[in-house]
């Protein structure tokens, strides 16, 4: 549940901290007072949009931490420690916003993504809107609700899983068939392809092999000639040998004088011998250069037969083994695709198969849940001032399978007797619409999962006896779950276990926003006050008195 939140520069709120208990706790002001900033507030700490215009005027930053308690959640401890943000018992969730608009988002001081704080947040707090009951008319709103109800998570991932199953099957078969649909065609080429690199037959290396060798046969009279020039100027007499030992002799000479000449002859000594080595290897490399002018034509013949199919493809020579590679799979997998379309049908026929299944399955979950709901809602319908309401939900099939199975849902309602069931866009005033909106609601957050829900302004519309019937059903709730209620209502308010005022005050030419948890004395003058205006008669106050005793007395 939630136990705390701090507030630091946010809109009129210059710096607030709150602690809240389990049970019921409704939050009453006047109009304007900031009952939205707390909203806000607490939207910003579970991964909302940040928006700068939030930050309070002339301050660098907003800050919001909320702190939830976790130890009955399981579900959430085991989320935490997969993310490495484990905590045993609760969590902080933090998110600051510069007035720039730059926002970061931490949970238990570590920095994460938004994304994750409103991951988190859905498992720890739900907000029900003033406004919901507008949503409500939409089908895919009232199928999430009754799948809310129906409680089935495991029965609808596992219907989502099929069905991107069947779907990605379908896709791949579509695709073959597309490529089926010019097979001949492509037959053809391919083959024609394959005969034509076939008859070349390029092999990886030729073409640097025959680069290199057409090079040396086309220069061999260049290259036999200048080895020859080499060798000559290396052993002829006056030569690099014989000025290399004339050199060594004239060292050796004064070297008794000079014993540091000593290494220097050495050195010179192995020069010999290195140059001696090279001009062999020069004698033998000329020796095997041969003018062979039909060895040239040949090769010639060769890279030009290379050069003239890798033109043809537009790709290098050095690539011609590569892309004879590629059209042999090519051909071999197109062979091959009737015998994968068949293998594809069958596939797509039993992925069908398990989504109708799991489809199916999730059908039942859903009838049986529509049964419940719908008599749950009626009874809510009767006790919020519709004595003949009835509420139905109903099952048919959707236009078309989709991740979500193959229900389409309709919410029919009929709120006098002896009309028929017709759905709730077509007969239900706004009144009448806001009041059959909290039946669902509160049928729905009885069996949720999330331990805290804020009804915000949801019993706008209502007043009298059935206002008081709502004060009695979020008590209700508040006994199992930590339950949240900004109203305008003094009947609802009554009914809280705690109550929280907020209200709107200047000082010194700044506005700011302050929450304060009320005594039984200032519950009594804040009940007055909603009920009779800003003049507090005794009648007034008495009144309220007996309203909060009469309310109270049933949390007992």
């Amino acid at each position: 549940m939630l136990q705390e939140l701090s507030i630091q520069n946010l809109a009129l709120i210059e710096k607030l901290q709150l602690q809240f208990n389990s049970g019921f706790t409704t939050l009453t002001g006047e109009t304007g007072a900031g009952k939205s900033i707390l909203l806000d507030a607490l939207g910003l700490a579970l991964g909302e949009r940040a928006d700068s215009s939030l930050v309070r005027h002339n301050t660098p930053k907003a800050d919001v931490t909320a702190l939830f308690e976790i130890e009955k959640l399981p579900h959430v401890q085991n989320w935490m420690q997969e993310q490495e943000l484990d905590d045993e018992t609760a969590c902080y969730l933090r998110r600051t916003v510069t007035s720039e608009g730059r926002s970061k988002a931490y949970i238990n001081g570590y920095p994460v993504a938004a994304n994750q704080l409103k991951t988190l947040g859905s498992f720890l707090i739900d907000i029900h809107g003033q406004h919901e009951h507008q949503t409500l008319l939409s089908g895919n709103k009232q199928l999430d609700l009754l799948d809310a109800y129906a409680n089935h998570p495991k029965n609808l991932a596992q219907t989502q899983h099929a069905f991107k199953a069947w779907q990605e099957v379908k896709r791949k078969l579509k695709q073959l068939e597309e490529e089926q649909a010019d097979y001949q065609s492509k037959l053809e080429l391919l083959s024609f392809q394959k005969n034509e690199f076939d008859e070349i037959n390029p092999q990886e290396g030729e073409f640097e092999t025959l680069s290199e060798e057409q090079s040396q046969l086309s220069h061999a009279s260049e290259i036999k000639l200048a080895c020859e020039k080499a060798y000559v100027v290396i052993e002829e007499e006056q030569g690099a040998v014989d000025s290399l030992n004339q050199a060594i002799h004239a060292l050796e000479s004064i070297v008794e004088f000079s014993p540091s000449l000593e290494s220097l002859i050495t050195q010179l000594n192995s020069s010999v011998i290195e140059v001696q080595e090279a001009a062999t290897e020069i004698q033998h490399h000329a020796e095997h250069i041969e003018l062979d002018p039909q060895q040239l034509q040949n090769v010639e013949e060769r890279l030009s037969a290379l050069f003239g199919i890798a033109k043809k493809y537009n790709i290098e020579a050095e690539q011609l083994v590569e892309k004879q590679q590629q059209i042999q799979s090519d051909l071999e997998r197109l062979e091959q695709s009737d015998a994968s379309l068949e293998t594809l049908k069958i596939a797509l026929n039993q992925a069908w198969l398990d989504y109708q299944e799991q489809a199916n399955l999730l059908k039942k979950s859903r009838q049986k849940a529509a049964k419940n709901l719908s008599k749950i809602v009626t009874e809510g319908m009767q006790t919020l001032g519709m004595p003949n309401g009835l509420f139905e939900v109903a099952l048919s099939d959707a236009e078309q399978p989709n991740a979500n199975g193959t229900d389409k849902v309709i919410f029919n309602v009929t709120a006098n007797k002896g009309q028929p069931l017709q759905p709730l866009a077509k007969v239900a005033s706004g009144g009448e619409l806001s009041r059959i909106s909290l039946a669902i609601q509160v049928a729905t957050s009885e069996v949720a999962q999330l331990p805290t829900l804020i009804f915000d302004e949801v019993d706008v519309g209502i007043g009298g006896g059935i206002a008081e019937v709502v004060g009695q059903k979020m008590q209700q709730l508040g006994k199992d779950k930590q339950i949240f209620s900004i109203t305008h209502l003094a009947q609802v308010a009554s009914h809280g276990h705690s109550h929280l005022h907020i209200a709107k005050q200047t000082l010194n030419d700044s506005t700011t926003t302050e929450v304060k948890k009320l005594s039984s004395e200032q519950r009594v003058e804040e009940l007055a006050r909603m009920l009779g205006g800003l003049t507090l008669t005794e009648q007034t106050l008495n009144h309220a008195k007996e309203m909060l005793e009469v309310a109270q007395s049933k949390t007992d």
